[in-house]
């Protein structure tokens, strides 16, 4: 079964269209158990991005 195929638990209410990420689902969800959200000192939300983001097959 490929990685994209497999359905983790989802959050609730949080999209992810970035199909590289091991936590993106087949259905556009995240299945990370947790997520964050860096930049701290962004004013608008292009400034800011997903620290939780990992590559498909690198992270464990």
């Amino acid at each position: 079964m490929s990685e994209k195929k497999m359905n983790h638990s989802e959050i609730t209410g949080v999209g992810c269209d970035v199909s590289t990420c091991k936590y993106n689902t087949i259905d556009n969800k995240c299945a990370a158990s947790q997520i964050k959200v860096q930049n701290e000192r962004a004013t608008t939300k292009s400034e800011t991005f997903c620290g939780t983001f990992c590559p498909r097959g690198c992270c464990d």
